[in-house]
């Protein structure tokens, strides 16, 4: 086998361990959904306390996003080793992290330059949802070092003859 066909057969098995990307995308949709439907009734409810229905949307639906990337998201090439309440500590770890700036875009956007604060939140799970994203992978799946080392090593090799 050529180093060419070897790295596309590395390229295929890579994309099929990253198939979880549409799947993602699907589920944290929903996620957001939630965070903004949350957002929205208790901010109605508490009479604008923006950081605690902000809070309070992000404790809601990363539950909800735990359990979906749990159960249907990240599917294959599992890090079967750590035990799921150990996922939780580490993903709402990560999660905590992107409050910081959740909330700070929720903060900037309605109070100081009074945005609409459906329009900011639909802004702002956009957002914080590319670094989800990034984690969250990291949570639920094992470390692909190995085959992109692989890869690497294959691709600097001289052809055999």
């Amino acid at each position: 086998m050529n180093n060419r066909a070897a790295s596309r057969a590395l390229g295929r098995k890579l994309k099929a361990h990253n198939n979880h990307f549409g799947r993602y995308v699907i589920f944290g949709f929903i996620a957001a959904v939630i965070n903004i439907i949350v957002f929205v009734v208790f901010r109605r409810w508490l009479r604008d306390s923006i950081f605690i229905a902000n809070t309070l949307a992000f404790i809601l639906s990363n539950l909800a996003s735990f359990y979906f990337n749990n159960k249907a998201v990240f599917t294959t090439n599992l890090d079967n080793d750590r035990k799921p309440w150990k996922k939780l500590i580490v993903f709402f770890t990560y999660r905590i992290i992107s409050l910081v700036p959740d909330t700070l875009i929720m903060m900037v956007g309605v109070s100081w330059w009074r945005l609409n604060p459906l329009w900011v939140k639909i802004c702002d799970q956009l957002l914080v949802g590319i670094f989800n994203y990034l984690t969250t992978k990291s949570v639920f799946q094992k470390h692909q070092h190995r085959i992109l080392n692989r890869l690497r090593h294959r691709q600097k090799r001289p052809p055999h003859r």
